[in-house]
């Protein structure tokens, strides 16, 4: 065996074993915090709404000093953190090889220097702060997200292609921040992925993969990997559940052993123009300190706050006008309770699901119906939702997927009317009658919490498909309007579609 050889191999032997002491890495004496610090603000033109309270449901404090590209501000924001005792700031990062001129992503590069200069002016202060993690938000694996080609399709994390641009996106990420900023947890740089819906497949071993590049790049070390549950098994350390913020805490339990929570103050997108989602009332806090109950007497290890600062949805814990400190203060007093082992008693709630925005205009007749059924000449409880990822044209004969010139589209969104069911624990069957149907699947809201945004577009189960009918059963279905534009369920195809009837009716017994 000649010296090259040789040196390949022990090399090899050497991550491999990092590897395997990776997975055995002890349990932490107390637990990580962490929270999702959405970074992409920058006043008065980026993700700040223009003028006045457009698009965010709260206002910083100071809105003019509010800029990814400002020191002070990151500072600011950390100081805030490391007052609620949050660990680790992960960073919403949408950044990915390539990226710099792109305009909706370029705050990911551009906004890592000022918050790193923020870090290290903190340490000469001798300041606390949290570290910083990664929260891979995993949109970009959608083409039209970074402009790529195919339009419409999305990453296949199988091929050599897909996975070098998951890895060199994670490594990018810290190959900005200095590893003395990194957050851990067990000793390791914290990666948390997003849902897995903008990818096209994935399998097991991206995980390894992604462990053994950065140990490569980074001299032996190894992520801690913590996966949405939509994504399975992918290999990683933990999983969690994105989603608190509207369903209330979600628990996960790895094999290993591994218990990750997840927690949210609440739910509101309402200023968002175009959206029905849902809202989960903050209840001057009792739904963020009852969420917190169900985390800390799960014992967890590892605990994401959902959200830090994203506005838009109203998931934010941070300083408000509308808030104050309110919600930094319940902070510190759930993690130093987490710390001690202690839920506390328990918070009764008001609302015990969330709330729908109602649209009385429709539906109404359809309370007492045994099914409810949509052709383009009738609309008994049920109807399609157009939606920018799901743009719909309905004629005389079907509703069509209505993609623009030159730009396939994936989806087509189907409402249910609330007066037939709303919030419902229900097994349930969808007939589509049409054409191209062969190859569809559906996504619907359900009570299973492990599927992407704690169920709400859980996979339904196919019993029957050809090109012009398809049968679906959903079970355990529930029906909140929590898919984009108040939806229920949507059908996921590529391709041309159309459909000329769907019913969807109990399951017969």
């Amino acid at each position: 065996m000649n010296g090259a050889r040789l040196l390949t191999t022990v090399t090899a032997i050497v991550l491999s074993a990092a590897a395997l002491l990776a997975q055995h890495d002890p349990a932490p004496e107390r637990a990580t915090v962490g929270a999702a610090y959405f970074y992409w603000y920058r006043h008065p033109d980026e993700h700040c709404g223009g003028e006045g309270r457009e698009g965010l449901l709260h206002r910083f404090v100071e809105p003019e000093a509010v800029s990814y590209e400002s020191r002070a501000w990151h500072r600011r924001e950390l100081a805030d953190m490391a007052a609620a005792a949050i660990d680790v700031a992960l960073a919403v990062y949408w950044g990915y090889p390539g990226c710099e001129d792109r305009g909706n992503v370029r705050f990911s590069v551009v906004g890592l220097p000022p918050l790193v200069a923020a870090l290290d002016a903190m340490d000469q202060d001798r300041a606390a702060h949290p570290r910083i993690g990664l929260f891979y938000d995993t949109s970009t694996l959608a083409n039209d997200v970074r402009g790529a080609s195919p339009r419409g399709e999305r990453t296949d994390l199988t091929t050599e292609a897909g996975r070098a641009l998951f890895c060199e996106t994670v490594i990018g990420f810290f190959e900005r921040v200095p590893l003395r900023h990194w957050g851990r947890h067990r000793g390791r740089p914290l990666v948390v992925l997003y849902t897995s819906g903008f990818a096209a497949r994935w399998d097991d071993s991206l995980g390894e993969t992604l462990r053994t590049r950065f140990a490569k790049r980074f001299d032996g070390e190894h992520p801690f990997l913590v996966a949405d549950a939509s994504w399975g098994d992918v290999g990683q350390d933990a999983t969690t559940a994105w989603g608190a913020a509207l369903a209330g805490a979600l628990v996960n339990e790895q094999p290993k052993g591994i218990t990750v929570a997840q927690v949210g103050p609440g739910y509101d997108d309402s200023p968002v123009p175009g959206r029905r989602t849902p809202i989960r009332p903050r209840e001057d806090g009792a739904f963020y300190r009852s969420s917190w109950h169900a985390a800390i007497a799960s014992r967890p290890e590892f605990v994401v706050i959902e959200t830090w600062n994203e506005m838009h949805e109203g998931t934010d814990v941070c300083r408000t006008v509308e808030t104050g400190d309110a919600y930094l203060r319940m902070t510190r007093d759930a993690v130093e309770r987490l710390h001690r082992g202690e839920p506390g008693p328990l918070v009764p709630l008001r609302f015990d699901a969330p709330q729908p925005r109602p649209d009385p205009s429709w539906g109404g007749d359809a309370r007492d119906r045994a099914s409810v059924k949509w052709t383009p000449a009738t609309t008994a409880g049920l109807r399609p939702i157009a939606w920018e990822d799901g743009p719909v044209k309905i004629d005389s004969d079907a509703a069509h997927a209505d993609c623009p010139a030159g730009r396939p589209c994936s989806y087509v969104y189907f409402q249910v009317a609330d007066a037939w069911r709303f919030d419902t624990d229900a097994d349930l069957e969808l007939v589509l009658e049409g054409a191209g149907l062969a190859s569809i699947t559906v996504h619907f809201d359900s009570h299973e919490r492990s599927a992407p945004l704690a169920g709400a577009y859980a996979d339904a189960l196919g019993i029957e498909r050809s090109a012009d009918r398809a049968v679906f059963r959903l079970p355990r279905a529930r029906l909140s309007n929590r898919q984009n534009g108040g939806a229920d369920l949507r059908l996921v195809f590529q391709g041309a579609i159309a459909v000329t009837s769907a019913v969807i009716a109990p399951v017969a017994r």
